[in-house]
Parts: structure tokens; sequence; C-alpha cells
């Protein structure tokens, strides 16, 4: 027999691959680190923007500290800050155009607009010399001739075109060689053009045009109504320009009730002010329609409050009537500062002297018939030259036109 081999084939199954290796975690540490850079930025961003926004917008600054600079990067150092520059020239041993001082000092908050004086190192003392009376290009060549420069303005006046009426320092005052002289030239007297038989709209045209300030009442009168039938001052006679021309305007009626000349200022109940600060009383005053003349005496009371009155509170006065305010001048008075001529000026300037001369300031608004009066300071209590405390406030009141 044939012998057959079988062979007999065993089925082998391989094994499946091995699973890949795990990769590696991704590192987290450089998206932590660049995250926290994205923030630091975004901080450091933050930070410098809302400090500029602070700086352009806040209503109180710092004052910077400019003593020892020379006076013009003095003066861009306090406008970046916000802040005006008042520099007056005055003797000391620094090199000149050095400051040397300021008011309010270094590191002082104040209102952002604010002035601050600055005391300027000069080597020259000059007198003021006496311009009154002078034609404006004497009074400046006077000026110059000591080392003064001349700061003219156009008042009214019944004196001459171009003459100084006043001035400011005063003469015989010593100041700084470099100081500027404030002086007060009249714009002369105006004739007043007769409008007498004019309708009102042109009469008033007329006198706005001569430079006066008219205020219209309307009268009683057969005239036809709108017609100008009386003025005062009369046409023809000199007076300021700026003051007030009357005129009585015709209702067209001869018996009336069209209204007549306005009565006699009212009288008004004269409030009780002892016992409240100096400045509070003269704001309580002027909202009822009076003037205030403020006295500082002897008291043992807190400086400033107010011991005693007359008229007394309670009784009754015409609207206008200055009531004088005694102030106490405290238990421990000092020398006090005299108060520096302001009338006239603009309030900011006003504002500025008296701050440098160690004084604060409160701003009230006065009615006035003169034009040219308007934004003008027209009073200051306490008055020129009256010796109060330093640090005190004083009082000034400017004027509103009101026809």
């Amino acid at each position: 027999m044939e012998r057959t081999d079988t062979l007999v084939r065993e089925e082998y199954e391989e094994p499946p691959p091995p699973a890949p290796p795990r990769g590696r975690p991704p590192l987290l540490w450089p998206w932590l680190l660049l995250l926290l850079v994205l923030v630091a930025a975004g901080l450091i961003a933050l930070w410098w923007f809302s400090r500029d926004n602070d700086h352009k917008g806040s209503s109180a600054v710092t004052v910077p500290n400019v003593i020892g600079m020379k006076q013009g990067p003095a003066v861009d150092r306090l406008d970046r800050a916000g802040l005006t520059s008042r520099v007056v020239a005055r003797p000391s041993s620094e090199a000149p155009g050095t400051i040397f001082a300021e008011e309010p000092g270094p590191g002082t908050q104040v209102s952002r607009g604010s002035v601050v004086a600055l005391s300027s190192s000069s080597t020259a003392q000059v007198n003021v010399p006496d311009v009154i009376g002078d034609k404006t290009a004497a009074a400046i060549r006077a000026l110059r001739s000591q080392g003064l420069t001349a700061q003219p303005s156009s008042v009214a006046s019944d004196k001459a075109s171009g003459m100084v009426v006043s001035q400011s320092p005063a003469s015989g005052e010593s100041v700084a060689k470099g100081s500027t002289v404030a002086i007060r030239v009249s714009r002369g007297p105006s004739r007043v053009p007769n409008v007498v038989g004019q309708t009102r709209s042109s009469a008033l045209s007329v006198l706005r045009a001569a430079g006066f300030a008219p205020a219209v009442f309307v009268v009683p009168s057969a005239q036809p109504k709108n017609t100008v039938v009386a003025q005062r001052p009369p046409a023809g006679q000199n007076a300021p320009r700026g003051s007030k021309v009357r005129l009585n305007v015709s209702n067209g009626s001869p018996s009336g009730g069209g209204g007549a000349p306005p009565p006699p200022p009212s009288s008004q109940v004269v409030p009780d002010l002892t016992g409240n600060q100096q400045q509070a009383a003269q704001r309580q005053l002027n909202q009822v329609g009076f003037k205030a003349r403020l006295v500082y005496v002897p008291s043992d009371q807190p400086e400033g409050v107010v011991v005693s009155q007359a008229p007394d509170g309670g009784s009754t006065a015409k609207e206008g009537t200055r009531i004088t305010v005694n102030a106490s001048l405290g238990p421990n008075p000092g020398a006090g500062q005299a108060v520096p001529k302001v009338i006239g000026l603009d309030p900011q300037t006003a504002t500025s002297r008296l701050v440098s001369a160690g004084f604060e300031v409160q701003r009230l608004v006065q009615k006035t018939s003169v034009r040219s009066q308007s934004g003008k300071v027209v009073d200051v209590q306490p008055a020129r030259g009256v010796h109060a405390p330093a640090g005190s406030f004083i009082t000034i009141y400017v004027g509103r036109f009101v026809a």
C-alpha cells in the first residue's frame, strides 16, 4: 500500500501589534505665563489711562513745588498741572528770576484753575510814581522811566478822555522793578443825545449807540403810545459813558392805567445776624437786598462771629441800605492784614490779589445800573485798608448790569 504522509499544519494567529505609546501631555506653563503677561499688560494700560483721565478731569489738584525754579519753567509746570500763575517780582537773595515762594504752598490741594501766587526774585525796588491826572501816554512814559510796566484799562468817568483817574499800586508804594501798574483811563464824558419825541425803540438804539444805558419807565401821557415824553439827564448834558439815562415813555392814556414810575425802594425786615459767621451774614444780607459794612471789633467770641449789628435784627430798612456787621477779632487777635484795593478789577484778578495778601475770598453778585461796572468788583467787605485777621474771608461784590 502506498503511504501517504499527511502534514498537519497548526494555524498560528499573530498577536495584535502593541498599542502606540501614549504621547507626553502638553505643557501648560507657557500658556499660563502668556496669560499672566497679558493680564499684567492690561492692568498697566488701565492704570495709565485712568491716571491720565484723573489728571484731566479731577476737580482738585496738588500744587507742585516750583520753589528754586526759574520763572518760565515754573509757570509752565503750573500750567501743566491745570493751575493759573500770578508772578510778582520781590527782592530776595536768590538769583534774579528765581521763584523763592509760592502761595498756596507745595502739596496743597486746590481746585483746578486756582491761582498760585509766585514770588520771583528781583534785585531792585522802585517807588511807584503818581500818574493820576496825567494823559495816558505821559503816564506810561513815567512808569517806564522807573522800570515799571503800565496796564491801562478804560473806565467810565466825567474826567477828560484819556486822563488817568486811578492807579494800582498807589503812588509812593515800593515795588520790585519790572512790576505792572494798572492805570484806569477815562473814556471821557459824552453828550446825552435828545430822544424826546422819538419812539421807544428808536430812543433805545440812539442812546446805546452813544454809549449810555437807557432805563425805560411807562407813564400816563396823552402822547401816542410808546413815545418818549421826557428824559433824564436832559439832552446836551455831559455824562460818563455807560451811565444810565431815564426815559419816560407814554402809555397813550392821560388818565393813567398803563403804569407809572416805580415806587421808591420797598422796605424789608433786617435779618438777625448775631451768632453767624460774617461771610454767612453777608450772604444773607445780599439775598434780601441789603448791603453790608463789615467791622472787626474786640470780643471773646470766636474770630469772625457776628456779635452785634446796626440796625438791629427785626427792624425795617429800605432795600440797598448798608447794614453794619460787627464781627469778632477773636480771643487772641493778631496784627491783621490790610485789605488791598480790588474795586474796579475783574473777579479773577481781585481774587488773586486777595489770596496773595493772605485772605480767602467769597464772591457775591450785586446789581448795578452802570453798564461798565458789569462783571467788575463794585464793593469789597471789609473795605480797602481795613486790617482783617489773616486767613479770614473777604467778600467781593461783582456787578451785574440791570437796566
